[in-house]
């Protein structure tokens, strides 16, 4: 069965997925995230701040949105983000091993950043 959970990217922003108990930022949840959290526990899902480390060392843009997808215990993220020229970029990356699936968007020859 598919799942789909939707967060607001500026709430993303300061910590997702956090299994901190003191944390509780306001979350926009369209259905219940206890299978979200359960599959973190379980490490079906790596944690969004991993996510957010990952995409700021070696993507050149902002996420505007995040989806999390599960669909036959397969869990997807997948972003919105927008690079310094305002194109748009999505990207999908597979939550376990955050790993990237699929890159779709314009003028992408820049938007992947070059490890030195």
């Amino acid at each position: 069965m598919k799942k789909k959970y939707r967060y607001s990217a500026l709430l993303g922003l300061i910590g997702l997925l956090a299994l901190n108990a003191n944390a509780s930022p306001h979350l926009e949840i369209e259905e219940d995230h206890d299978d979200v959290m359960k599959a973190v526990e379980q490490g079906l899902i790596q944690p969004f701040s991993e996510l957010q480390e990952k995409v700021a060392r070696e993507i050149n843009g902002r996420i505007i949105k995040v989806e999390l997808d599960e669909d036959d215990d397969i869990w997807v993220y997948e972003l919105k983000l927008i690079d310094a020229n305002n194109n748009i970029i999505k990207v999908k990356y597979e939550a376990k091993t955050l790993s990237i699936i699929e890159i779709k968007g314009r003028k992408l020859e820049n938007i992947i950043k070059v490890s030195k």
